[in-house]
């Protein structure tokens, strides 16, 4: 379970990291669809992250 929790928050992390890289090369105005969708999917894994935290 700890090994799942951890590669949940490393998920979370590349997903906000990708989405920042993105911002920072190509603009918020030409890639805001495929920065708004990596943000929301990092939300969504960090939620069943911290409902398998809390389930421990």
């Amino acid at each position: 379970m700890q090994i799942v929790i951890l590669a949940l928050l490393a998920l979370v992390m590349g997903l906000i990291a990708s989405a920042l890289l993105i911002w920072r090369r190509h603009g918020w105005k030409s890639k805001k669809q495929i920065i708004v969708m990596l943000i929301v999917l990092a939300a969504a894994a960090q939620i069943v992250n911290v409902v398998l935290v809390l389930k421990r």
